[in-house]
């Protein structure tokens, strides 16, 4: 009853008299702010829920947070309307007031320390609301937030505690915080690995029965997800740990031949499983990124954990959604690609034909299953659409011809082994009259690209077979040959024979003088022509054996009726015939070529420039990838995406499209290839003119009259370095004897000294009277003298000759040097003489 008086009293006023809203609220503000006891704070608290609280009453509010955060029911109280005044009502309204108050109370960055004090506390709604809170200031605020909550030391690993809250609300809450948290914050993400997070989500995913679970599923591989994507250490942790062999059962794979996996060939599709599939493809993309450290050792670990099983399932023969099994393509393709060892693997795959669906998209009893076929094979017939009874979607097909390109990358010998597959059909064929006949990978190939007719409502069926044949050949000289070597016609039976090039420039023509041709055929057979001419000698010579090519190509460049994007690639292709032009047998030499083009040489760049520029260029999507929203248009308006070029193909653009431009304004004389070519004939030796051999004579004898002169300089100075060398025998002769005359006076001083001594001695006892003995030493005492002197002279002249003698040596070092380097320049003129 007290509690209830109190907040009574508060909202009654003085006397019984009503007061207003501003009132009463700035009344019960002025209680959270001076009252001393928890009671009176809570009946604030409680009263103030319920109404519009303003200005005055929030740092009450925040004052009573961090002081009676342990008291479940007030803090569940003060949590809810704290909540409510940081919603944002309109999120284009800069002057929301949630935003103000949410600017607020993250000023001080120790008010979100508090919510992260206050998980620990088990209560349900203490617990629930916290995180509540905490996601709508992560809403408002995302950088400020994460600032805060990376200067607590343990409030990361409090959050990620929730996942392990058995209460479904709970976890599923505080699961959603986090992945706004991690999505754009390195060192959290790394914080929250290292919290054993990866574990904790493969847990629920698993209780949630995997990719057949609800949204728990989706919001746990989201977040996954935002750990993984561009942060390469915690991939390491990913892997480290053991969690990638995880990832096939994930999609209802356990790694047995003979476990119940699920059958995806007769899958239910919802759409949340369908959510789920597509994460968990697009886990795998993640870790398998092209161009990434860890990506080798990554497609290692997956393939032994047999990934490769399920993602061909879904891939090739299942009756997934059009979204799944362009991911499992995909899939496939990052798995694969770059590595030979999963290329091989994979090229030795055999699948069954994908089901037949009914126009309700239902499995159809009634049509049997196709033999079993390679699954390159499998590839190729989704990326040009033959399959009986299958309609894929361009995204897939788009997929499926990066997934061809994926197996040949870095893989000369597989483009050798699909590029022996390329051959035309027998029209004795005993298959011929069934729709689902068999075929290599090659013939697939061939039979689409030699009936551009039947690509008319579906332009794209010629331009993913064209773009796959290219990547067969690109930058594989032994392959064009394999392709070049290709006959269509039958001897036998009177008809020319046509190499598989002149075919492919003959379907050009007919694509392009028929008006309803879709730009994306003849788009598809230059881009191919373009991959197969470039830095070939011997392929441009087998274009040029048919005169009427060139002829023709500039008629389509001048056309105004063709497609710019088309126009420009004619220009490239002649381009590439030109500068590429050096085999000896061409029957079409550049000379020829040249007067054809030198009257046109503003129009090539013109369209060369154009086609950089154009969109088709600058939007070439990487990986052949189309957007769900591009799908989506081409669905619903039955037209057709925005994919003209290859990425690949507009690389090999940029990176020749000024080295093309040059050459064609170059003369045929001022080409000069020195680079050998691997299998190629040696170009044919320019044409030198008389003026310029006239300079090499010029040249020449000036280079031989330096020669005379330099050899008369080296034969004085060997006969000067002769005389040194007797001046200096002559010197060391005169100081060897100087020396032996030293030696001999050294001997004489010291007898000598000797015989001094001995008369000084004599010389202490009492003088003898002068008589000759005394004149005898005085005449001693001055031979002494003379000796010394003379001794002295010695040594003086003994260190002159050895000056003179380092004197001399540093001379001979200096001829002997000028010599060296006479004679290199020497070697030098006559190597330049050869040249």
């Amino acid at each position: 009853m007290d509690f209830f008086s109190r907040g009574y009293t508060a909202l009654r006023g003085e006397r019984g008299q009503t007061q207003s809203a501003d009132e009463t609220i700035e009344k019960l503000a002025d209680c959270l702010e001076t009252a001393t006891l928890l009671e009176d704070r809570r009946a604030g608290v409680l009263s103030l829920k319920g109404l519009e609280v303003g200005n005055k009453s929030f740092p009450g509010l925040i004052k009573v947070l961090h002081t009676d955060f342990k008291d479940v029911d007030i803090t569940k109280s003060l949590l809810e309307t704290i909540t409510i005044l940081c919603t944002v009502q309109h999120q284009q309204d800069k002057d929301d007031r949630g935003f103000k108050f949410t600017d607020y109370f993250i000023e001080d960055s120790t008010n979100v320390t508090i919510l992260l004090d206050i998980l620990e506390e088990f209560d349900f709604y203490v617990r629930y609301n916290t995180i509540k809170l905490l996601s709508t200031l992560l809403a408002n605020r995302s950088k400020r937030i994460q600032e805060c909550i990376l200067t607590n030391p343990m409030g990361i690993s409090r959050l990620v505690d929730m996942l392990d809250d058995k209460r479904d609300i709970i976890r599923n809450e505080g699961l959603l915080l986090l992945i706004g948290l991690t999505r754009s914050n390195t060192e959290i993400q790394k914080i929250v690995t290292f919290q054993a997070t990866f574990e904790k989500l493969l847990t629920v995913i698993e209780e949630q029965e995997g990719i057949s679970g609800d949204i728990v599923v989706q919001d746990s591989l989201t977040l996954m997800h935002n750990l993984l994507r561009y942060n390469v250490s915690d991939q390491v942790y990913f892997r480290e740990t053991s969690c990638i062999q995880q990832i096939p059962g994930l999609l209802g794979y356990v790694g047995d031949s003979d476990a119940d996996h699920v059958p995806y060939s007769f899958e239910d599709w919802p759409p949340q499983k369908v959510a789920n599939t597509v994460l968990v493809l697009q886990l795998i993309r993640i870790l398998t990124e092209p161009d990434s450290s860890s990506t080798p050792i990554n497609q290692k670990v997956m393939m032994q954990s047999g990934i490769l099983l399920p993602i061909v399932q879904l891939g090739l023969c299942s009756n997934a959604p059009s979204i799944v099994r362009t991911e499992a393509l995909y899939s496939i393709a990052y798995i694969v690609a770059a590595n030979s060892t999963n290329q091989i693997t994979f090229g030795k795959v055999v699948v069954a034909h994908p089901p037949s669906l009914t126009d309700d998209g239902q499995i159809d009893p009634n049509v049997a299953p196709g033999i079993p076929r390679p699954a390159m094979v499998s590839l190729i017939s989704i990326a040009v659409n033959e399959d009986r009874g299958v309609s894929y979607s361009y995204s897939s097909r788009a997929a499926a011809t990066y997934a061809v390109y994926s197996c040949l990358e870095e893989n000369p010998d597989a483009q050798l082994i699909l590029a022996s597959t390329l051959n035309v059909p027998p029209e004795d064929n005993a298959n011929t009259n069934f729709s689902d006949k068999p075929h290599s990978a090659g013939s697939l190939l061939l039979e689409v690209v030699e009936n551009w007719e039947q690509s008319m409502t579906d332009p794209y069926k010629v331009w993913f077979a064209c773009d796959i044949l290219s990547h067969i050949i690109r930058n594989n000289e032994k392959a064009k040959e394999i392709a070049g070597s290709i006959v269509f016609g039958d001897e036998a039976n009177g008809e020319d024979p046509v190499p598989l090039l002149h075919h492919i420039v003959a379907q050009l023509l007919m694509a392009t003088k028929n008006p309803s041709t879709n730009a994306r055929i003849p788009i598809g057979y230059l881009c191919l022509l373009c991959t197969w001419l470039y830095d070939s000698p011997t392929s441009v010579s087998l274009f040029l054996t048919e005169s009427t090519h060139v002829q023709f190509l500039i008629q389509e460049m001048q056309s105004s009726t063709n497609d710019p994007t088309v126009q420009g690639l004619v220009a490239y292709l002649l381009g590439i015939t030109y500068e590429y032009n050096d085999d000896p047998s061409t029957p079409l030499d550049r000379a020829k070529l040249q007067a054809i083009f030198s009257s046109r040489l503003d129009q090539f760049n013109s369209l060369l420039a154009r086609l950089r520029d154009s969109p088709a260029v600058k939007n070439a999507p990487q990986y052949l990838q189309i957007s769900a929203e591009d799908e989506s248009i081409s669905s619903s308006t039955h037209s057709l995406p925005s994919l003209l070029l290859d990425s690949v193909f507009v690389e090999l653009f940029k990176s020749s499209y000024e080295s093309i431009q040059k050459s064609i304004k170059k003369k045929p004389a001022k080409f000069n290839r020195l680079e050998s070519r691997t299998n190629s004939p040696a170009p044919p030796s320019p044409v030198v003119s008389d003026q310029v051999i006239q300079t090499y004579k010029t040249t020449i004898e000036q280079q031989g009259s330096q020669i005379k002169s330099l050899e008369e300089k080296v034969a004085e100075l060997e006969a000067s370095l002769q005389a040194l060398k007797s001046n200096d025998a002559l010197l060391k002769h005169e100081l060897k004897t100087a020396q032996d005359e030293l030696i001999t006076a050294a001997d004489e001083s010291a007898s000598l000294k000797k015989q001094i001594s001995e008369l000084e001695t004599k010389s202490k006892s009492p003088p003898p009277p002068p008589n000759d003995q005394h004149f005898k030493l005085k005449a001693l005492e001055k031979q002494l003298a003379e000796e010394k002197n003379k001794f002295s002279e010695l040594e003086k002249e003994q260190e002159d000759l050895l000056v003179c003698m380092g004197e001399q040596d540093f001379d001979i070092k200096k001829y002997k040097k000028r010599l060296r380097d006479i004679g290199e320049a020497v070697t030098d003129s006559e190597d330049d003489d050869e040249e």
